[in-house]
């Protein structure tokens, strides 16, 4: 079974605080407890903060103009954005992160963008919505423990190397634990890569279907932005169909990728009479190195 880590090294927060020795163990009990102990302090908005100035870029990235198609669509994301609210400790950790991998960063704001618009299509207006918009926001939260040569590997990683990536879902849902309480980011962070029980780490139970949005629309950011392992980005076409085999292999859940799918043709009618077609040929990278992280057999103790 692979639900529970020692870490690997001291877990410093942003400001060089430990926040954990190293061989300090993560796991389901240890993050529960974190969230429990957690006296986070009064929120403020994302548009308080420096984070605002980089919304109106992840909106416009041209990866997403199918998805958000019309300046009503762009403004009405742009509104769910700005209305996230975290302790100022979390701010600080987010605009450090900015710092030392905006790719990652961006990453986090398109992931929100498209998580907001999905639940926008399937559930309307909903007071929640901001809420799972951090989640989506904060879900990778856990590789800024992971060592950054690891983290922007452009070839294959070593099995040293993935198994340290398939950790950083329990480091980031600890922290955030520490930072928020029980807050749905600290469930984002940990079940982001559960993939239907075929992905990392072990769960007793599977995840709300609010983090199977977050999975869905991560997948979707990062397969439509460029990265260092492969060429060119996906088409939202060709990402679509990464997604619909992912779905028919039992990894995604199939409803959340027609959602996408829906969201997509414009988001009117029911995303329920989406039906998946035949694999098109559509635009994918002619050099893609990347290579699915595999959940580790068992924990490293």
């Amino acid at each position: 079974m692979f639900d529970r880590i020692p870490t690997r090294r001291d877990l410093v927060g942003c400001r060089g605080e430990v926040l954990a020795r190293r061989g300090f163990v993560v796991s389901a009990e240890s993050i529960a407890e974190a969230a429990a102990a957690a006296r986070p302090a009064p929120g403020r908005s994302l548009a308080e903060t420096p984070v605002a100035d980089d919304v109106a870029g992840a909106l416009g990235d041209p990866s997403l103009r199918h998805l958000l198609r019309t300046a009503e669509v762009r403004a009405a994301v742009g509104r769910t954005l700005l209305s996230v609210r975290l302790p100022p400790e979390a701010w600080e950790e987010v605009l450090a992160q900015r710092g030392r991998d905006p790719v990652r960063h961006h990453h986090a704001l398109a992931t929100a963008a498209v998580t907001a618009r999905l639940l926008a299509v399937g559930a309307g207006a909903s007071r929640v919505v901001p809420e799972v918009a951090a989640a989506a926001m904060l879900h990778d939260f856990g590789m800024r423990h992971v060592s950054p040569r690891t983290g922007r590997a452009a070839q294959p990683l070593r099995a040293e190397d993935a198994r340290e990536v398939a950790e950083h879902p329990f480091l980031g849902a600890w922290h955030l634990a520490r930072l928020l309480g029980p807050h749905p980011a600290v469930e984002a962070a940990l079940a982001h890569h559960w993939c239907k029980g075929q992905g990392y780490p072990d769960l007793a139970r599977p995840p709300s279907r609010a983090t199977e949005v977050v999975a869905v629309a991560s997948a979707f950011a990062a397969l439509t932005q460029d990265r260092s392992y492969r060429s060119d980005a996906f088409d939202p076409r060709g990402a679509v169909d990464v997604l619909v085999a992912e779905a028919g292999a039992g990894r995604f859940d199939p409803s959340t990728v027609k959602l996408l799918v829906h969201a997509l043709r414009g988001g009117q009618g029911e995303a329920r009479a989406v039906r998946f077609g035949r694999a098109r040929h559509v635009q994918v990278p002619l050099v893609n190195h990347h290579a699915p992280i595999s959940a580790p057999a068992r924990s490293r103790l």
